[in-house]
């Protein structure tokens, strides 16, 4: 494939926001060898909710406990990771005055003091490990100071908290369909004072949504993923269709972007696939035609080693007429320096990840048994 490399426009910014555009690259700064193994979680008399993967779950600060949310019975499940054992259910109520409603849970996040915050499409429910009802948030507009949202825009309840629970960060995007995202919101929780950021990224993505006209006047569509993390005062954002990050500095109120350059991959995904189609049929043909180009997972914190992991796969047509994807790891610094890249045999997939006394855990099902499979570094100057 010829190599494409997106240049983004520079962003206007509003207030004192400045942005820096920089291309960090080192090459070949360590040498990096691993090892992989597999390990079964001991469930005991439970069955684990694998239905949707582990998308509704999180590790605690201290990588301790995973809490896994089956959605569909409101239980709250948890693994001991020190022993791999299931440790117990909770039962969350849906009604009451631990209610957290009965409808789509889309998240969750583990806040640094142990609280559990669950993403629902028009609310979010901060919940002690027992299931207890803390707060919940709605961010009416009218409710908010700072910018103003006004009648035709929300700030979204997909967004997540700095660990302290004290800021919160999401899209602010039109009401209306088709839904495109402006910029950020970050939100003083306990002000409620909200700062507007605006961001090309989300229309630059946009670019690659593939939308399925529907008989009686409904679409459906799929798009790309964004993700975004908190470190410290710092929030760091990226996506599945370019090699890049963005991070903006709370305090400062200053937004950097880092392009990155692969020797290995490509750096963006390019526009070969319809984005309107009229059949079911079609919108499978088209995004598997878009899911053989480039991929960028999430940037993977490792503060042990002061690093940042990254996983990305890139398709490719086999011999015999299947699809196959090939995986890579790229290692970048506090910085966002990029180390290394290398290619990674034996890996399958790229779904939820965390990192755990120095090893990548990520998730495997075999069989409707919760598993893990570890990866561990070794890393040589």
């Amino acid at each position: 494939m010829t190599r494409y490399l997106y240049l983004l426009l520079v962003i206007a910014f509003i207030s004192c926001s400045s942005e820096k555009e920089s291309e960090t690259e080192k090459t070949a700064a360590f040498d990096f060898t691993y090892t992989i193994d597999t390990v079964m979680v001991d469930a005991g008399e439970h069955f684990f909710f694998l239905n949707w993967g582990l998308s509704l779950s999180d590790v605690s600060k201290d990588r301790k406990y995973l809490y896994n949310l089956n959605p569909q019975d409101l239980l709250l499940e948890v693994v001991d990771l020190d022993n791999l054992k299931f440790k117990e259910a909770i039962k969350l109520e849906k009604e009451g005055p631990n209610g957290v409603g009965g409808g789509y849970i889309s998240s969750m996040q583990v806040l640094d003091n142990g609280n559990i915050m669950l993403y629902d499409f028009n609310m979010i429910f901060e919940i002690t490990p027992k299931g207890e009802l803390v707060e919940k948030f709605d961010f009416d507009a009218k409710n908010l100071n700072g910018y103003d949202l006004g009648e035709m825009n929300r700030l979204s309840h997909r967004g997540l908290f700095t660990g302290d629970g004290k800021t919160y960060a999401a899209p602010i995007s039109g009401n209306s369909y088709p839904v495109s995202s402006k910029g950020l919101g970050i939100l003083d929780k306990e002000t409620k004072e909200l700062q507007f950021v605006p961001l090309d990224m989300f229309a630059d993505l946009d670019k690659f949504q593939i939308a399925l006209e529907m008989e009686g006047g409904g679409t459906m569509s799929t798009g790309e993923s964004f993700f975004s993390q908190f470190e410290e005062n710092q929030l760091y954002v990226s996506n599945s269709a370019f090699n890049e990050v963005y991070v903006y500095d709370i305090e400062l109120d200053s937004l950097s972007h880092h392009t990155f350059n692969s020797q290995l991959t490509e750096n963006a995904r390019i526009l070969n696939f319809p984005t309107n189609v009229t059949t079911r049929e079609a919108l499978f043909d088209a995004s598997g035609e878009k899911n053989k180009q480039i991929q960028f997972g999430p940037f993977i914190s490792d503060p042990a080693k002061s690093l940042y992991w990254r996983f990305s796969s890139e398709g490719k047509d086999n011999s015999d007429d299947t699809f196959s994807n090939d995986y890579y790891l790229t290692f970048f610094d506090r910085e966002f320096n990029m180390l290394k890249e290398q290619k990674i045999e034996n890996f399958r997939g790229i779904p939820e990840t965390f990192i755990k006394d120095g090893m990548l855990y990520t998730f495997l099902n075999i069989d409707d048994e919760l598993a893990f499979i570890r990866l561990k570094p070794i890393l040589e100057e």
